[in-house]
């Protein structure tokens, strides 16, 4: 296999669909689908079931994925060690899955222009995995989302660098829901819908992104049904009709039965690097400084 080919394959399994995960790898989408395509004639059978509404994994895409990811997350960091004992600079870039591609783009050029001899290695991850990997992080620094008061997440070791950006929250619902008609839903409103909790994150944190009441103290009824921490399972569940998930408005999911509505009410979410407390990479605080400016 061609490494084209594999991450394609795995941007395409992440995003579940070939124009964003062409945004990601920064190349064409045609490219993105010639690369997967040469993948599934070198396996022998498709990977996805492509319609017009959507793209999903077959079980052979899922099976191959679970083989392919682990080896070349390892491959990804054989190299960036390698570059350090090189001598060259390297900084290992996490970006959360619910970020827009473009968005991230003109920051991460900022600090690639300041530092030209610092390779930047990219990879993406839904928004809570920083929180399981607990001491063996994949990257160097993840930019993710935030409450805006993050003392929660300093107090559990890390340090978050200025905030890119701040966005207002919002909620998805099916197309067909009472809601997807409504200019904008207020906070009070939530407790009366099912809404999703993302149980695989620590619950301190999780309750700062998915509150457990109202500012008026009405209790949220929060359903733990993710069996991953992925925004494409959050989008297929709210599909379903009878399930919301908080989010925020930048979350525009290209689905046809999922509609993004604001939320007022609530404090709005921050765009931020995060890194553990006592990282070593010199080029961290640098990149902190750099993309908080841009």
């Amino acid at each position: 296999m061609e490494m084209r080919e594999i991450e394609a394959f795995l941007e395409v399994a992440r995003e579940l669909h070939f124009g964003r995960a062409a945004a990601r790898l920064g190349v064409s989408t045609p490219r993105v689908s010639q690369a997967v395509r040469a993948l599934e004639r070198r396996v022998g059978g498709p990977l996805f079931e492509r319609t017009s509404r959507r793209v999903r994994l077959t079980p052979l895409g899922e099976r191959l994925r679970a083989e392919l990811r682990p080896a070349y997350e390892r491959m990804e960091r054989a190299l960036g060690e390698a570059r350090r004992d090189a001598g060259a600079e390297v900084l290992r870039v996490g970006i959360a899955t619910s970020l827009p591609g473009e968005a991230v783009d003109g920051p991460i050029r900022a600090f690639e222009r300041t530092r030209p001899h610092c390779a930047v290695v990219r990879s993406a991850h839904p928004n809570t995995d920083p929180m399981r990997w607990g001491g063996d992080w994949p990257v160097d620094v993840f930019v993710g989302w935030l409450a805006v008061d993050h003392a929660l997440i300093q107090a559990m070791g890390f340090d978050v660098g200025p905030a890119w950006w701040r966005e207002e929250r919002a909620v998805l619902v099916a197309a067909g829901h009472p809601l997807a008609r409504r200019a904008a839903v207020d906070a009070e409103e939530l407790a009366g819908y099912d809404i999703l909790y993302p149980s695989s994150a620590p619950e301190q944190l999780a309750d700062s992104w998915i509150p457990p009441a109202t500012p008026g103290g009405v209790p949220l009824r929060r359903v733990p049904r993710h069996t991953s921490a992925s925004l494409e399972e959050a989008i297929v569940l709210v599909a379903g009709g009878d399930v919301l998930h908080l989010t925020i408005a930048a979350v525009r999911p290209d689905h046809p039965h999922v509609v993004t509505v604001p939320v007022t009410g609530l404090p709005p979410m921050i765009c931020a690097p995060v890194w553990p407390a006592g990282a070593r990479n010199p080029m961290i605080g640098e990149f902190a400084r750099v993309t908080g400016a841009s």
